[in-house]
């Protein structure tokens, strides 16, 4: 019998079973800790007591690669081969040793190329967690031509829609804290509070307004000289919009072989930049109108993007008088913004960001962007040249890499459900 803290016990059945508990993660945990937490769940293991089962139970729940002599088997060879031959940004010369040095140092832009075969593709960038803009792949989708202003408004135009306002077309962030109205009377509790390593920080999240579709439209026509900027943003397309799935494809090279998590469409006035964060999905960004310039860092040393939990605020929008406020500080914490502004970087508070390298990755129409997951971005959105917006669709797809977060120091490490991938 296995006993606990308060006299809780375990009873695993049998004199001599085998009990298994993973590892507890930290992944994603809540800063709060319980008053209690429940006992750790064990897997009982009672097969065959030959060292092979007893081996191949413990590969399997430990998402380990380990043969009877200790040593890696074929599949573990080949993933820390993997893992050792992932893409990293090639360091260029314009380091920032000077404080008054410009924003971004560039270590080279994404490759460009055309369709490629699903050999190429996944052994030359989808397995090294490579970058890579794919030109001229959404020539056959009805969505580049369909997609009008005018066909959109009249078909969903009577949809009630959510939009993210934000000043200036500059969302989620970071300010001081003390910029919102109930600063003062905001209290964190202190065990949150002295695990926030910017406490005087918060990621300021947009303010949504529900609406119809066609008076969305209709604030993106109005809102190109103005501070005021709306965004149908991380809209899922199944669920809000699903005729228009049959308006695109995906990626003819991933068909079959990756688990669709997310399928989005992005549209606004094309003015708008998305701070510095990382998504936990591989990603295909996919540009149907206007261009999207994107500063990338590889994620393989996040404390130079400075990873961690950061307290959320809200902003509050009027749209009678059109005014903003900064209304509300908020009780959850955001786990994938960066704290640093790349385009005017604090190297004082964040002298570890001097040497992040990052990759230019502009997409035009028709272009794709293959984008691992964790790798870091902002995304800087133009309007099109016929019309005054930008439109966009990405596919979200279970992570072939992955890691816990927010972790500045944790590994990628490739995740279980594609380790039937090492065997094939």
């Amino acid at each position: 019998m296995i006993s606990w803290e308060r006299g809780k016990s375990r009873d695993l059945a049998d004199y001599g079973d085998l009990a298994f508990f993973p590892r507890k993660k930290s992944d994603r945990a809540c800063l709060l800790r319980p008053t209690w937490e429940n006992p750790p769940k064990a897997q009982i293991y009672r097969g065959s007591r030959t060292v092979q089962e007893l081996l191949t139970f413990l590969n399997e729940n430990c998402e380990t690669f380990r043969q009877q002599d200790g040593n890696l088997s074929y599949a573990g060879l080949l993933m820390k081969r993997m893992l050792q031959n992932l893409y990293r940004v090639q360091k260029s010369e314009d380091f920032r040793h000077d404080p008054n040095a410009g924003p971004v140092n560039i270590g080279g832009t994404c490759e460009r190329i055309p369709l490629p075969s699903k050999e190429k593709f996944f052994h030359e960038y989808f397995f090294r967690s490579k970058p890579v803009v794919i030109t001229d792949a959404l020539k056959n989708w009805p969505a580049m031509k369909k997609w009008t202003t005018d066909f959109l408004t009249k078909k969903f135009g009577h949809k009630m829609v959510r939009i993210a306002f934000a000043p200036y077309g500059e969302y989620e962030g970071c300010e001081k804290a003390n910029n919102f109205e109930d600063f003062k009377n905001f209290n964190f509790p202190d065990e949150v509070k002295s695990q926030l390593p910017f406490p005087d920080l918060v990621v300021v999240r947009p303010a949504f307004l529900e609406m119809k579709f066609s008076s969305f439209m209709e604030v993106l026509q109005s809102s190109n000289n103005s501070h005021i900027s709306a965004y149908l943003e991380y809209s899922s397309i199944p669920s809000l919009l699903p005729e228009l799935e049959q308006d695109i494809r995906e990626m003819p090279f991933v068909a079959g072989e990756l688990k669709r998590r997310h399928l989005n469409i992005w549209v606004s006035n094309g003015n708008t930049l998305g701070k510095l964060h990382f998504d936990p999905f591989d990603n295909f960004l996919c540009q149907i109108s206007g261009t999207k310039q994107l500063f990338i860092y590889e994620p393989h040393d996040n404390m130079r993007l400075y990873e961690a939990h950061i307290q959320e605020a809200k902003l509050d929008y009027n749209p009678t008088n059109k005014k903003f406020r900064r209304k509300k500080l908020l009780e959850s914490t955001s786990m994938v913004m960066s704290p640093v502004d790349i385009l005017k970087p604090d190297y004082q508070r964040f002298p570890k960001f001097k040497e992040a390298q990052a990759l230019n990755c502009t997409i035009n129409e028709g272009d794709v962007l293959f984008m691992p997951s964790f790798w870091w971005h902002e995304v800087q959105s133009y309007p099109s040249k016929e019309e005054p917006r930008n439109v966009a669709v990405n596919f979200w797809y279970e992570p072939f890499l992955t890691k816990e977060f927010p972790c500045s120091t944790c590994k990628m490490d490739i995740n279980s459900f594609y380790h039937h991938m090492l065997y094939s």
